[in-house]
């Protein structure tokens, strides 16, 4: 540890790494003698109002938080001395979700769905709570020695029913795994930690991003264009059904999406183990039977295509094929039943005679009605005409 302190009680040691805005440092809380992550705001933006506002902001979201799966803050304010705004965070020891990837790239199936399992667990609490993180990435994935996953650094979370930080328009998060409508300056919710954990899972089962940018225009071009390629195409550990679980977060449209961190969790699980729905082009297998059950799981499968008429990465754009012509469409049912419309319209025309020549027949002589009870055409026709003789008789 060096002599510089924090606080008064925060002794900071070895910097465990750093962004854009802030650095994270271990330290040595003096008070409860423990070991401690601090992360400091860049003295360069100590004077920007907003980043001091956002900064503060994760403070107050992340120290709402309490779960297993989520790194716990500890302590947070300005160190008036050094003039540096501060969080102070529980320390995991461990590797990060990139430091991960940078040693095992793609990560065995079983170790990704760990990560990511515990990344939904953490972020299913969050939204519980109303905070959305809107910088998921492998970096902020921690797995600690003993195997547990935390998510991390909510420095660009924010609370969803406070008013937005950010001025219109600007967008924060890490390019390749902002979703589509983060990358065009809409509002973060839910759904987009669960675009961008998708993103994730792509990552870690293949070994690379499903969109390579390298600004957001280039991301929200590639996102419209481009279908990458699916996960199992690239990974044969992959099942087609975790492929098809990855590529349902990945819709564009965010209502396409898993409804919620804990469905995309449980959805995960049962893809892993070969369970769940294929994607919609996937291939069936050989010998299977067309069932009802297989039937309902091809109708419930997630849309295989996330942008219409798309290439895949590296494709030339084709003309869609032709459709095939129409089927012959069966004669409506109405002509077959054109004898017995023409036998009707007969038994009306000899209502009318009945009711005119009765009408013409003059005379006090009551006039003569029944039951006409015919069961078909002809016998109504036959009990008309005698009702007409009748009435006409002397």
């Amino acid at each position: 540890m060096s002599d510089e302190t924090i606080a008064g009680r925060y002794e900071l040691g070895e910097r465990l790494g750093f962004g854009g805005m802030s650095t994270v440092q271990l330290a040595f809380d003096r008070r409860l003698e423990r070991n401690v992550a601090v992360k400091l705001l860049a003295e360069h933006l100590a004077d920007d109002a907003n980043f001091v506002s956002r900064f503060r902001r994760e403070a107050l979201a992340a120290a709402r938080l309490v779960h297993p799966n989520i790194v716990q803050v500890f302590d947070f304010g300005l160190d008036e001395p050094s003039d540096r705004h501060y969080i102070v965070m529980e320390h995991i020891r461990g590797q990060s979700g990139a430091q991960i990837l940078k040693d095992h790239s793609p990560m065995p199936v079983p170790d990704a769905m760990a990560l990511v399992d515990g990344a939904c667990r953490g972020l299913a609490y969050a939204h519980r709570h109303g905070v959305v993180h809107r910088d998921v990435k492998p970096g902020n994935l921690m797995r600690s020695d003993e195997g547990v996953v935390k998510l991390a650094d909510f420095g660009i979370a924010k609370a969803t029913d406070s008013a937005a930080i950010t001025q219109a328009g600007s967008v924060l998060g890490t390019a390749a795994y902002l979703a589509p409508e983060q990358a065009h300056g809409e509002e973060a919710g839910p759904r987009t930690d669960i675009y961008a954990l998708g993103v994730v899972a792509y990552q870690l089962v293949t070994g690379r991003l499903p969109y390579d940018a390298s600004s957001l225009t280039e991301l929200a071009l590639k996102q419209q264009s481009e279908i990458p390629p699916r996960a199992d195409e690239l990974n044969s550990e992959v099942s087609p059904q975790l492929a098809g679980a990855i590529e349902r977060a990945l819709a564009l449209d965010p209502h396409e999406r898993w409804e919620s961190a804990d469905d995309m969790r449980q959805g995960f699980a049962a893809a892993a183990r070969g369970e769940g729905p294929l994607p919609t082009d996937a291939p069936q297998a050989i010998g299977q039977d067309d069932t009802a059950a297989t039937r309902m799981a091809a109708v419930a499968a997630p849309p295989r295509r996330l942008a219409p008429h798309a290439p895949r990465t590296g494709e030339e754009r084709v003309p869609p094929p032709a459709p095939p012509p129409p089927r012959r469409q069966p004669e409506p049912r109405r002509r077959r039943n054109g004898p017995r419309i023409a036998a009707l319209a007969l038994a009306a025309l000899l209502v009318v005679a009945a009711v005119v020549a009765i009408a013409t027949a003059g005379g006090d002589r009551p006039v003569e009605t029944r039951e006409v009870t015919g069961g078909d055409t002809p016998s109504v026709v036959d009990e008309l005409e005698g009702l007409v003789n009748d009435n006409e008789a002397d």
